[in-house]
């Protein structure tokens, strides 16, 4: 069965809370899923083993954050489809590039919306909606039998070696959860998936 990446905000228990819901649906209906509150690592935990490492800060900062973009283009590109939860005032910054990143690999994409908050006078962004064929889902119960009405005969995973950095970056980071190491461990692995070689030469 496909592969789907959930994409969505996931900043307050209420967000997280309906993304394991959409997570859920998904998955009682033989999907395999991606929702990164789960099944990528908590980087706020990872933040204090770089400090505990003797990394600055800003240098923490700045190898968590190409490290989140890297994982998350992984899986993004490696799921069959992708569901993004419009639900919130505005649309989650993070999503839309998730959806965006998906759209242009011809991934699968299903919008799901039951939040009557718009920014254009009652409709949504086209150039959000156009991602799934100007289709909208009000209810998570109906995600599941959109991705199977979807007929997208090109929709293969794409091969590794012909994507960019981010991509290959976030595949070596994505087998890393396998793996039961500790933070510390985690953060010397992601010191060398991306190349942070000053870094290395400092420890």
């Amino acid at each position: 069965m496909a592969k789907i990446y959930c994409a969505g905000p996931l900043f307050n228990d209420k967000e997280k809370e309906e993304m394991k819901e959409i997570a859920t649906v998904l998955e009682r209906n033989g999907y395999h899923v991606f929702l990164p509150q789960r099944d990528g690592f908590e980087f706020v935990n990872l933040f204090p083993a770089f400090t505990q490492l003797g990394i600055s800060e800003d240098t923490a900062r700045r190898i968590l954050n190409k490290a989140i973009f890297s994982l998350d283009v992984f899986q993004v590109v490696y799921c069959q489809g992708l569901v993004l939860n419009m639900n919130g005032r505005v649309p989650d910054e993070g999503a839309m590039v998730e959806a965006g990143i998906a759209w242009s690999c011809g991934k699968q994409i299903v919008i799901y919306k039951n939040d009557a908050r718009t920014l254009l006078n009652g409709n949504d962004n086209p150039l959000i909606l156009g991602l799934s064929d100007f289709k909208l889902i009000r209810s998570i119960e109906e995600i599941p039998r959109a991705f199977h009405d979807i007929t997208d005969k090109n929709n293969k995973p794409i091969d590794a070696m012909a994507l960019n950095k981010s991509y290959l970056q976030g595949e070596k980071i994505a087998s890393l959860a396998d793996m039961k190491l500790d933070e510390i461990k985690i953060c010397q692995k992601l010191l060398e998936v991306l190349e942070e070689n000053d870094v290395l030469c400092q420890l």
